[in-house]
């Protein structure tokens, strides 16, 4: 649950709990192993929106500093689907069952 969660809490930086729980317990059961690799495909996917709408608040804060507060709204919205799909992964590492993210690149397995 841990690897679910530490998107929300970490925002960008949210892989990095992933790793660490991928890289240490993987190899104890199947069940850990699904639910950690599937938080980091999901955690390595939101990098790229992380490093797009950061690119727009940069961009739009130089040449259109009065237009900023978008690329400011585009961080919070990528935040709170990392909330929102983190929760939902918990909760199914809760109750037992194999969940997977419906928007992540599967790079690790």
């Amino acid at each position: 649950m841990i690897s679910h969660l530490s998107g929300g809490l970490l925002a960008c930086l949210g892989w990095l709990p992933a790793l660490i729980v991928h890289s240490a317990r993987k190899n104890h059961s199947t069940f850990i192993r699904h639910h950690a690799s599937e938080a980091l495909n999901f955690q390595l996917t939101l990098l790229i929106p992380y490093v797009v709408t950061t690119v727009i608040f940069l961009a739009m804060g130089i040449y259109l500093p009065a237009m900023s507060w978008i690329g400011s709204v585009l961080i919070a919205a990528v935040w709170g689907v990392s909330i929102l799909f983190g929760i939902l992964g918990a909760l199914g590492a809760n109750r037992g069952t194999a969940y997977r993210y419906p928007v992540a690149i599967r790079m690790v397995r």
